[in-house]
Protein backbone atom coordinates (compact mmCIF):
# COMPACT_ATOMS: atom_id res chain seq x y z
CA UNK A 1 0.00 0.00 0.00
CA UNK A 2 1.26 3.59 -0.75
CA UNK A 3 -0.11 7.15 -0.15
CA UNK A 4 0.51 10.84 -0.42
CA UNK A 5 0.50 12.94 2.87
CA UNK A 6 -0.40 16.63 2.63
CA UNK A 7 1.85 19.22 3.25
CA UNK A 8 1.92 22.88 3.94
CA UNK A 9 3.20 25.18 0.59
CA UNK A 10 6.08 26.69 3.19
CA UNK A 11 6.79 23.27 4.56
CA UNK A 12 10.74 23.90 4.00
CA UNK A 13 10.94 20.36 3.10
CA UNK A 14 9.84 20.81 -0.47
CA UNK A 15 13.16 23.02 -1.11
CA UNK A 16 14.99 20.22 -0.70
CA UNK A 17 12.87 18.61 -3.79
CA UNK A 18 15.07 19.59 -7.36
CA UNK A 19 11.71 19.41 -8.63
CA UNK A 20 10.27 22.29 -6.20
CA UNK A 21 13.02 24.08 -6.62
CA UNK A 22 12.47 24.13 -10.72
CA UNK A 23 9.16 24.93 -10.23
CA UNK A 24 10.12 27.88 -7.85
CA UNK A 25 12.17 29.23 -10.35
CA UNK A 26 9.89 29.26 -13.30
CA UNK A 27 7.50 31.09 -11.15
CA UNK A 28 9.42 33.89 -10.23
CA UNK A 29 10.54 34.25 -13.74
CA UNK A 30 6.92 34.54 -14.92
CA UNK A 31 6.58 36.85 -12.36
CA UNK A 32 9.21 39.02 -13.81
CA UNK A 33 7.70 38.63 -16.98
CA UNK A 34 4.20 39.11 -17.09
CA UNK A 35 3.56 38.65 -21.03
CA UNK A 36 5.57 35.26 -20.98
CA UNK A 37 9.24 34.21 -20.99
CA UNK A 38 10.87 35.41 -24.15
CA UNK A 39 11.93 32.13 -26.02
CA UNK A 40 14.52 31.73 -29.08
CA UNK A 41 13.19 31.22 -32.40
CA UNK A 42 13.37 27.30 -31.96
CA UNK A 43 11.07 27.84 -28.46
CA UNK A 44 13.79 26.91 -26.34
CA UNK A 45 14.89 29.05 -23.47
CA UNK A 46 17.27 32.11 -23.81
CA UNK A 47 20.60 31.24 -22.77
CA UNK A 48 20.72 34.02 -20.49
CA UNK A 49 18.06 32.48 -18.37
CA UNK A 50 19.27 28.50 -18.27
CA UNK A 51 22.74 29.82 -17.03
CA UNK A 52 20.27 31.70 -14.07
CA UNK A 53 18.48 27.97 -13.74
CA UNK A 54 21.82 25.88 -13.35
CA UNK A 55 23.06 28.58 -10.59
CA UNK A 56 19.75 29.24 -9.12
CA UNK A 57 18.56 25.62 -9.12
CA UNK A 58 21.66 23.38 -7.89
CA UNK A 59 20.43 20.13 -9.37
CA UNK A 60 22.31 17.65 -7.81
CA UNK A 61 25.35 16.33 -10.18
CA UNK A 62 23.97 18.93 -13.06
CA UNK A 63 25.53 22.42 -10.94
CA UNK A 64 28.09 24.78 -12.88
CA UNK A 65 30.71 22.20 -11.97
CA UNK A 66 29.55 19.72 -13.89
CA UNK A 67 27.96 21.02 -16.68
CA UNK A 68 30.81 24.04 -17.98
CA UNK A 69 33.87 21.64 -16.47
CA UNK A 70 32.47 18.17 -17.42
CA UNK A 71 33.73 15.58 -19.88
CA UNK A 72 33.05 17.75 -22.72
CA UNK A 73 33.74 21.57 -21.06
CA UNK A 74 31.51 24.32 -22.74
CA UNK A 75 31.56 28.09 -22.41
CA UNK A 76 28.21 28.44 -22.70
CA UNK A 77 24.99 26.35 -22.00
CA UNK A 78 21.95 26.04 -23.69
CA UNK A 79 18.56 24.56 -22.41
CA UNK A 80 19.99 20.80 -23.59
CA UNK A 81 23.17 20.78 -21.86
CA UNK A 82 20.67 20.92 -18.37
CA UNK A 83 18.94 17.66 -19.24
CA UNK A 84 16.73 17.21 -16.22
CA UNK A 85 15.52 20.87 -16.66
CA UNK A 86 14.70 20.55 -20.30
CA UNK A 87 13.07 17.10 -19.92
CA UNK A 88 10.87 18.83 -16.42
CA UNK A 89 9.73 21.43 -18.69
CA UNK A 90 8.94 19.51 -21.39
CA UNK A 91 7.01 17.23 -19.22
CA UNK A 92 4.94 20.18 -17.69
CA UNK A 93 4.38 21.16 -20.95
CA UNK A 94 2.92 17.81 -21.96
CA UNK A 95 0.54 18.39 -18.41
CA UNK A 96 -0.90 21.29 -20.40
CA UNK A 97 0.72 23.99 -18.07
CA UNK A 98 2.37 25.83 -20.62
CA UNK A 99 1.66 27.35 -24.41
CA UNK A 100 3.53 29.45 -26.04
CA UNK A 101 2.55 33.08 -27.71
CA UNK A 102 3.94 35.41 -30.16
CA UNK A 103 7.74 34.40 -29.06
CA UNK A 104 6.85 33.64 -25.29
CA UNK A 105 6.12 30.83 -22.92
CA UNK A 106 3.01 31.31 -20.91
CA UNK A 107 1.23 29.74 -18.36
CA UNK A 108 -2.31 28.03 -19.03
CA UNK A 109 -5.29 28.27 -17.08
CA UNK A 110 -4.27 25.22 -15.38
CA UNK A 111 -0.36 25.93 -15.07
CA UNK A 112 -1.24 29.52 -13.24
CA UNK A 113 -4.10 27.42 -10.78
CA UNK A 114 -1.33 24.73 -10.07
CA UNK A 115 1.40 27.55 -9.78
CA UNK A 116 -0.52 29.54 -6.84
CA UNK A 117 0.03 26.68 -4.38
CA UNK A 118 4.13 24.81 -4.21
CA UNK A 119 2.93 22.21 -2.25
CA UNK A 120 0.29 21.38 -5.00
CA UNK A 121 2.77 21.75 -7.75
CA UNK A 122 4.97 19.72 -6.61
CA UNK A 123 2.35 16.66 -5.68
CA UNK A 124 0.88 17.18 -9.24
CA UNK A 125 4.47 17.18 -11.11
CA UNK A 126 5.70 14.73 -8.68
CA UNK A 127 2.97 12.05 -9.30
CA UNK A 128 3.00 12.76 -12.85
CA UNK A 129 6.75 12.39 -13.49
CA UNK A 130 6.93 9.33 -11.33
CA UNK A 131 3.51 6.77 -12.37
CA UNK A 132 2.67 8.27 -16.00
CA UNK A 133 5.37 10.01 -17.55
CA UNK A 134 5.79 8.59 -20.81
CA UNK A 135 9.39 8.09 -21.01
CA UNK A 136 9.80 6.77 -17.43
CA UNK A 137 7.61 3.87 -18.10
CA UNK A 138 8.31 2.81 -21.00
CA UNK A 139 11.69 1.67 -19.24
CA UNK A 140 9.52 -0.23 -16.52
CA UNK A 141 7.46 -1.70 -19.26
CA UNK A 142 9.65 -2.74 -21.57
CA UNK A 143 13.13 -3.39 -20.30
CA UNK A 144 12.32 -6.59 -18.60
CA UNK A 145 12.00 -5.40 -14.76
CA UNK A 146 9.01 -6.58 -12.93
CA UNK A 147 7.46 -5.11 -10.19
CA UNK A 148 4.76 -2.53 -9.43
CA UNK A 149 4.80 0.77 -7.34
CA UNK A 150 3.47 -1.21 -4.10
CA UNK A 151 6.68 -3.05 -4.06
CA UNK A 152 9.48 -0.66 -5.54
CA UNK A 153 8.23 2.02 -2.86
CA UNK A 154 7.95 -0.62 0.51
CA UNK A 155 10.96 -2.33 -0.67
CA UNK A 156 12.71 1.14 -0.93
CA UNK A 157 11.45 2.15 2.33
CA UNK A 158 12.54 -0.65 4.37
CA UNK A 159 16.22 -1.16 2.55
CA UNK A 160 16.65 2.44 1.46
CA UNK A 161 16.15 3.97 5.17
CA UNK A 162 20.10 3.44 5.72
CA UNK A 163 21.31 3.26 2.48
CA UNK A 164 21.05 0.60 -0.57
CA UNK A 165 23.38 0.62 -3.45
CA UNK A 166 21.82 -0.35 -6.80
CA UNK A 167 23.79 -3.79 -6.70
CA UNK A 168 22.16 -4.41 -3.09
CA UNK A 169 18.65 -3.73 -4.85
CA UNK A 170 18.47 -5.25 -8.03
CA UNK A 171 19.54 -8.29 -6.09
CA UNK A 172 16.75 -8.04 -3.49
CA UNK A 173 13.94 -7.52 -6.10
CA UNK A 174 15.27 -9.90 -8.21
CA UNK A 175 18.29 -12.24 -7.59
CA UNK A 176 21.57 -12.40 -8.16
CA UNK A 177 22.81 -11.90 -11.58
CA UNK A 178 23.42 -15.63 -12.82
CA UNK A 179 25.11 -14.17 -16.29
CA UNK A 180 27.50 -11.82 -14.48
CA UNK A 181 27.50 -8.87 -16.42
CA UNK A 182 29.80 -5.88 -16.29
CA UNK A 183 26.83 -3.63 -16.49
CA UNK A 184 23.88 -5.37 -15.09
CA UNK A 185 20.86 -4.41 -17.81
CA UNK A 186 18.33 -5.10 -14.54
CA UNK A 187 20.29 -2.06 -12.34
CA UNK A 188 20.22 0.07 -15.68
CA UNK A 189 16.61 -0.44 -16.00
CA UNK A 190 15.38 -0.22 -12.70
CA UNK A 191 17.19 3.58 -12.49
CA UNK A 192 15.84 4.80 -15.67
CA UNK A 193 12.39 3.65 -14.68
CA UNK A 194 12.04 3.47 -10.68
CA UNK A 195 14.62 5.49 -9.32
CA UNK A 196 15.70 8.10 -11.40
CA UNK A 197 12.52 10.11 -11.09
CA UNK A 198 11.68 9.53 -6.94
CA UNK A 199 16.08 11.11 -7.42
CA UNK A 200 14.74 14.08 -9.31
CA UNK A 201 11.96 14.47 -7.06
CA UNK A 202 14.10 14.62 -3.98
CA UNK A 203 12.73 11.34 -2.47
CA UNK A 204 15.79 9.42 -2.63
CA UNK A 205 19.62 10.75 -2.31
CA UNK A 206 22.30 9.23 -4.67
CA UNK A 207 25.56 9.15 -3.27
CA UNK A 208 28.06 8.01 -5.62
CA UNK A 209 31.10 8.29 -3.35
CA UNK A 210 31.80 4.84 -3.62
CA UNK A 211 31.87 4.99 -7.63
CA UNK A 212 29.60 6.36 -10.78
CA UNK A 213 28.56 3.10 -12.01
CA UNK A 214 24.69 2.76 -11.61
CA UNK A 215 25.47 -0.57 -9.38
CA UNK A 216 27.37 0.99 -6.68
CA UNK A 217 25.85 4.16 -6.05
CA UNK A 218 24.29 4.22 -3.27
CA UNK A 219 20.64 5.79 -2.57
CA UNK A 220 18.77 6.58 0.83
CA UNK A 221 15.11 7.81 1.42
CA UNK A 222 15.39 11.78 2.31
CA UNK A 223 13.36 13.33 4.88
CA UNK A 224 10.82 14.40 2.11
CA UNK A 225 10.35 10.57 1.45
CA UNK A 226 8.98 10.40 5.13
CA UNK A 227 7.10 13.57 5.24
CA UNK A 228 5.42 13.24 2.06
CA UNK A 229 4.44 9.34 1.67
CA UNK A 230 2.56 6.94 3.36
CA UNK A 231 3.80 3.39 3.23
CA UNK A 232 2.98 -0.07 5.38
CA UNK A 233 4.17 0.02 8.60
CA UNK A 234 7.83 -1.98 8.85
CA UNK A 235 9.36 -3.57 12.11
CA UNK A 236 12.46 -1.65 13.21
CA UNK A 237 15.25 -4.40 12.39
CA UNK A 238 19.51 -4.09 12.44
CA UNK A 239 20.71 -3.06 8.92
CA UNK A 240 23.62 -2.06 7.37
CA UNK A 241 24.62 -0.36 3.85
CA UNK A 242 24.91 -2.70 1.18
Amino acid sequence: MYGFKTMSADDPLLETSPVMRTVDFLAAQFEENPKGIPLTKSKALRRALVADAISSIQWPDWTEREIYNGFMPIKIADEYHFQPFCELRQLMWEMGLFRHYKGHLRLTRAGKDLFENRYKSFDAITRNMVFENDQFEYHRLNRGIAGTWDIWLNVLDLEAHVGVSGKALTEILYGPDTIENIYDPRTNALYDGVLKPLVWAGLLDENRDLGRKLTERVYTTTPLWHRYLELDVKKPHLHAVH
